[in-house]
């Protein structure tokens, strides 16, 4: 009778052990299962790698990089003070190639993934990769990430509520939309969409509230993308 009543008490006691450890486990299991609305953000550019370089007539000098950095803080900065999750790929001025930008995307589990770059024209430019156009040819299939894949109808998706906000936000500037080739959204596993703001020339990103505006028209892109 002892002995039952030993064996008993272990069982249970084991038996409380494993269910609180499932608990826990599928607690985590579903965080990190449902991303949810995390956005990444990635600023183009970095380090020795100035991008587009810009000398005004007033003889200042704009380098991509600085200002690709400058959108992306100000769009993070927007989307947690909306109760987004927002992260960086690139939070600081240093040089990242594509897979060290798409590691460290992946790392957050994104719900959204965003590059940002300039352009050399005046217009805004919203790029989502493009599908092979015959993804019955092995040498076409390979050469597209299957990471983006199953993501490409939701990428074109946010790409549009992204059109409709910087419309919006900039009625007087022209929003383009294109689909081609892009190595980094391709190793997304997650809607993925590439900005490119208008040149220097035609805005001003020493100016905080540009950044501001842009972030303003991205988070707006994000709420109505979610809807």
């Amino acid at each position: 009778m002892l002995l039952r009543k030993i064996l008993m008490n272990k069982f249970l006691s084991a038996f409380i052990v494993c269910f609180a450890f499932m608990t826990l486990w599928a607690q985590a299991s579903g965080a990190a299962a449902s991303p949810g609305n995390t956005v990444v953000v990635d600023a183009g550019h970095g380090g020795y790698d100035a991008g587009i370089v810009y000398n005004s007539p007033d003889g200042m000098q704009t380098n991509e990089k600085d200002a690709d950095l400058r959108i992306a803080r100000a769009v993070i900065s927007t989307l947690r003070a909306a109760g987004t999750e927002a992260f960086a790929t690139r939070p600081v001025d240093r040089y990242m190639d594509i897979s060290q930008r798409a590691r460290a995307a992946q790392a957050k589990s994104p719900g959204l993934f965003l590059s940002v770059h300039l352009s050399s024209t005046g217009a805004f430019n919203i790029y989502v990769t493009s599908l092979p156009q015959d993804q019955t040819d092995p040498g076409q299939f390979y050469l597209y990430s299957n990471r983006q894949r199953p993501y490409i109808g939701e990428s074109r998706d946010f790409a549009s509520a992204l059109e409709q906000s910087i419309k919006q936000a900039f009625p007087n500037v022209s929003v383009l939309y294109t689909e081609i080739p892009l190595p980094l959204l391709d190793m997304i596993g997650a809607p993925a969409v590439m900005l490119e703001c208008p040149s220097p020339a035609y805005l001003n990103y020493r100016d905080p509230a540009v950044a501001g505006r842009i972030a303003q028209a991205v988070a707006g892109a994000v709420r109505a993308y979610e809807k």
